[in-house]
């Protein structure tokens, strides 16, 4: 989900930290970014409503919105998929979107998650379709960071 802005000051504000798809005269922004730059001043809106309306449609919005705030306030920019996937989509530090290639496809899981193969199947095989590394962010609420597992590609010729 969504949101429309048209303020051009916002908008202008928002390219320049990485944020919000241009089209035309407005600006979209998904609802965990904007809760994100909420959160940060940068909005003139409530960070939790704005999580609240995102946990509505998406049962993890609350383990994406900490893997985004804790990846941004170090600098990376980190945004939801924009065909409203499951993963963020992290790009390398200091390049906006647009500028360079996303790098890793994040999965955020609640702390209690299970792995096993056939859950990691899937999205495996997406992030080898498009060539980006997987990226699993287990999150617990009770810790400070969340907790990275990354898989990559290996050959052996």
């Amino acid at each position: 989900m969504f949101l429309e802005l048209t303020d051009r000051s916002l908008i202008l504000k928002l390219r320049s930290l990485g944020a919000g798809v241009e089209e035309a005269d407005k600006t979209k922004i998904t609802l965990l970014e904007a809760a994100y730059f909420a959160d940060r001043g940068v909005l003139p809106m409530n960070k939790d409503e704005l999580v609240e309306k995102a946990a509505k449609d998406d049962p993890l919005a609350r383990e994406k919105y900490f893997v985004i705030k804790y990846l941004r306030d170090r600098g990376y920019i980190v945004r939801p998929s924009l065909d409203t996937t499951k993963y963020l989509r992290l790009h390398r530090k200091g390049y906006r979107p647009g500028e360079d290639k996303t790098y890793y496809l994040i999965e955020a899981v609640p702390k209690d998650w299970k792995a096993s193969t056939e859950s990691l199947l899937p999205s495996l095989e997406l992030a080898g379709r498009l060539r980006k590394e997987l990226t699993i962010a287990v999150v617990d609420f009770e810790r400070e960071k969340p907790f990275f597992i990354k898989f990559g590609r290996m050959n052996f010729d």
